[in-house]
């Protein structure tokens, strides 16, 4: 059975640990004890054992509450049914992750940008950066696959890049791409979309580091999946 002190050896390196690193943590040592159903831990008696692995460290047995509230607001943990209520058992999402060894990393990453509401052609890619928290390397291949996708169902060559792309593309008079059924303005304004979108959110990230954060990277890819949508709608073939 794995204890904290298996991972980290000191009171001083476990309260350096982030507190998503220190849950994961966490969350392997109670899953390795709440093996069956009628199994349960409480905090008092698993904050104990943190303080009799390192000497009674009032710091490590602070930093495992912080972990312990972590899993149990995130639903990892809950009241455990047959006990009184402060013991506590894995939840289904718990026990998942424990079976799988998921990373709670991973697990955040899927509820920030899930895979079913971004366009296929994202998966592959953004959804994989941004995962691994390469937030502006993410953001420009986002909008590389609109650019070669705009590219593609308008029927241009290789030559036609960002902003000159989207405004030939898109053009309210004579673009392949333009719906010549909808109001002129509105045409004019999913041109300015487009050019605004590839000019704004691609180009910076091929010339220089952003440093976008996940929040900002997640609603930028976001859009991106919304204009390839557009895109797809106004393929001829």
């Amino acid at each position: 059975m794995p204890r904290l002190k298996d991972i980290y050896s000191t009171a001083a390196q476990l309260c350096e640990v982030p507190l998503l690193d220190l849950s994961q943590s966490v969350l392997q040592v109670l899953g390795s004890k709440l093996q069956r159903s009628h199994d349960a831990e409480c905090a008092h008696n698993f904050l104990l054992g943190v303080r009799n692995e390192y000497d009674q460290s009032e710091l490590a047995a602070l930093a495992c509450s912080e972990a312990w509230a972590w899993l149990y607001s995130n639903g990892f943990i809950c009241h455990h049914p047959s006990h009184d209520a402060q013991w506590m058992t894995l939840t289904r999402l718990g026990r998942n992750h424990y079976a799988q060894d998921v990373s709670l990393k991973s697990w955040i990453a899927d509820r920030q940008l899930p895979e079913d509401m971004l366009h296929a052609s994202l998966r592959p890619t953004a959804i994989r950066l941004f995962r691994q928290e390469l937030f502006d390397t993410a953001v420009f291949e986002a909008f590389k696959v609109l650019e070669v996708s705009i590219r593609q169902a308008a029927g241009l060559g290789d030559e036609w890049l960002g902003t000159k792309l989207t405004a030939r593309a898109f053009n309210p008079e004579s673009g392949p791409l333009t719906d010549k059924t909808a109001e002129p303005g509105e045409r004019q304004a999913l041109m300015n979309l487009m050019s605004g979108a590839i000019g704004s959110y691609k180009n910076p990230q091929s010339h220089r580091h952003v440093g976008l954060e996940a929040s900002e990277a997640r609603e930028m890819i976001i859009m991106a999946s919304h204009l390839l949508s557009i895109v797809d709608s106004r393929r001829t073939t």
